[in-house]
């Protein structure tokens, strides 16, 4: 759920990503890690922020700030806590006991509380159908998280498939640009070679020779610079949460690589062939 956060007078200060957490369920279901305040006891109304908002919009710990909520509410809250930020923005933490103010698909509930039992299928079953009006329903934790993990999983997918295709698009540019460049000031020297009888075959064959080898040196230094910059982001994610697993999409590299040499073969062929 997005807010806008601001002061008593109406001077806007951010607009936050939240999740809305109920009051026994923070600190004890959803544990982020404090840097400041704390996740016990926390007062009606709570809010709690991550460390980048409240760097860069000079918030503290005890705080007083105007929540405005999508339903067009003015909710008096106070920042409770400042917790470690996450892989993404915002890592923010909103009390449920806001009520019918709040509009959300999504809530954190602690099934110990209360009674101290663990829900079962007929307890679900009841809360499902108090829940039927709202839209939300029951998870268990394990399947939410599998549930989470697979919707990020095809977000990561389809944006490395774009990523992908748009880096390759500029790389067959820079190919085909770089061997016309290449082949434009050696138009004489293969003209001299059919001159000296040389078979064009043989002159294909060099030119190919000779894409196929840049097209290698490019692949080699760009595993370089690659392995870098995934060793640095590697290091960085390990940092803010768990150890990251490495994943080489080899079908993907492969294919990029055999369409670059596929272009720098034709482009280099033609050219030779075409030199008078």
């Amino acid at each position: 759920m997005n807010i806008r956060i601001g002061t008593a007078h109406g001077e806007q200060i951010d607009s936050l990503s939240t999740n809305v957490v109920p009051t026994k369920a923070m600190g004890a279901t959803v544990r982020p890690p404090a840097l400041s305040g704390s996740l016990a006891s926390l007062p009606e109304n709570f809010l709690v922020i991550d460390e980048h908002a409240a760097e860069s919009d000079d918030l503290s710990v005890g705080q007083h700030v105007v929540a405005l909520l999508p339903t067009g509410c003015r909710v008096p809250t106070v920042i409770a806590a400042v917790v470690a930020r996450g892989v993404h923005r915002g890592d923010t933490y909103v009390s449920s006991t806001l009520g019918d103010a709040l509009t959300t698909s999504q809530v954190y509930v602690d099934s110990a509380v209360g009674s101290g039992r663990k829900l079962d299928s007929q307890r679900t079953a009841v809360v499902n159908r108090v829940l039927a009006d709202s839209g939300a329903h029951v998870m268990a934790c394990g399947a939410y998280l599998t549930a989470q993990r697979s919707h990020a999983a095809r977000q990561t997918n389809n944006a490395a498939v774009v990523i992908l295709g748009i880096a390759l698009a500029y790389a067959l540019i820079a190919v085909a640009n770089t061997l016309t460049m290449a082949m434009a000031g050696r138009r004489r020297e293969f003209a001299l070679l059919e001159l000296a009888r040389t078979v064009r075959g043989q002159i294909m064959k060099v030119a190919a020779a000779e894409s196929a080898v840049a097209v290698v040196v490019g692949t080699v230094l760009a595993a370089v610079a690659t392995v870098l910059a995934a060793v640095t982001q590697h290091a960085s994610l390990s940092r803010l949460g768990t150890a990251a697993p490495t994943v080489i999409p080899w079908t993907q590299i492969w294919g990029t690589v055999a369409i670059c040499a596929v272009v720098a073969g034709a482009i280099q062929v033609q050219r030779a062939v075409r030199a008078r």
